[in-house]
């Protein structure tokens, strides 16, 4: 069998102990001590009676998060207001003018146009009357 021929496996033991040593030795140097510091670093955060080091961050990260929100509340009110103002303003100028120019003249032409039907209506009337 090729798999247990001695000079192809004598090659693969030793590049795997080469491989195996260096992966080994890179993993305690460089990984190891990275995540003991990590590991101690959360031991004293949370552990060891620095509970008032952890209590005072959440005091100070909620009154942020509250100043934050209660400011861009206050934005948006004001934002909201100035629209809405705005708009209204825009709004009415709009209604003034096209009251103005263009239903101005067909509300003439409105006024006109019962006036002839009314007199002709009565003229009708009359007419009637009459005979």
């Amino acid at each position: 069998m090729p798999q247990l021929d001695i000079y192809t496996g004598m090659s693969q033991v030793f590049w795997f102990t080469i491989i195996f040593v260096i992966f080994y030795l890179l993993i305690v140097r460089d990984v190891l001590p990275v995540l003991a510091r990590s590991i101690k670093l959360r031991q004293k955060k949370v552990g060891g009676g620095n509970a008032s080091l952890l209590d005072e961050e959440i005091v100070s990260v909620s009154t942020q998060t509250s100043t934050t929100l209660e400011e861009s509340l206050k934005d948006s009110r004001t934002l909201l207001t100035t629209v809405s103002t705005s708009s209204s303003q825009w709004l009415d100028s709009s209604l003034k003018t096209v009251n103005e120019n263009t239903l101005l003249d067909l509300n003439k032409s409105y006024i006109k146009t019962i006036g002839e039907l009314k007199g002709r209506s009565f003229l009708l009337e009359q007419t009637i009357k009459q005979k």
